[in-house]
């Protein structure tokens, strides 16, 4: 899901969440979540964190031999507030879920996010109580390079176990929407 642009176009945030939430874009924006069950949202919070944290470990930051640490990009500022913004849609829901497994997952979320609080605090975002995260976009705009290299490339831990956590929690969700259709005869449209 590598994304090739030209020098001097910029992607916007806007753009990456449309992508993240490939599937069902409305819940991509506050405005657009309110006609969804939680465990809806919780389905397609999950799936959207896998694709960003797989889409920011394939991002390109430079590399360590280079001799000029250069600012983080527009389009790299952008992918990371659509990040922040989806990990924060997915523990909101998680949070209100009434599944245990979706609930021990988002634990797991905040686990590693606490885990990682430092490189994530070179990039402007800080964890709040609520295991939710802050995005200061002043700091963000000094970040450079090997900042996002440190916490987001695919070698390092976070991106790896955020794409593991996000696919175990997207199981453990559809677990549940198949329990619920069984056991109560519901009907959840997965299909969002």
């Amino acid at each position: 899901m590598s994304t090739k642009v030209s020098s001097g176009v910029s992607l916007s945030t806007n753009y990456f969440l449309r992508n993240f939430y490939t599937n069902n874009q409305k819940a991509a924006k506050t405005s657009g979540r309110s006609g969804y069950s939680n465990v809806e949202l919780s389905y397609e919070d999950s799936r959207a964190l896998n694709r960003a944290a797989k889409r920011l470990s394939k991002s390109d930051f430079g590399s360590d031999t280079d001799e000029k640490d250069d600012d983080l990009n527009d389009t790299s500022k952008a992918a990371i507030e659509a990040f922040v913004d989806t990990y924060n849609y997915t523990v909101t829901s998680g949070k209100s879920s009434s599944d245990y497994e979706t609930k021990r997952y988002v634990k797991q979320l905040n686990t590693l996010s606490k885990k990682h609080a430092d490189e994530l605090e070179d990039l402007g975002i800080t964890i709040n109580s609520d295991g939710t995260l802050d995005l200061n976009k002043d700091l963000l705009k000094t970040a450079n390079n090997s900042k996002a290299r440190k916490l987001l490339s695919s070698d390092q831990e976070y991106p790896q176990k955020l794409v593991k956590l996000s696919r175990k929690m997207n199981s453990a969700v559809q677990e549940n929407i198949m329990s619920l259709i069984s056991t109560q005869n519901m009907h959840i449209d997965i299909s969002l």
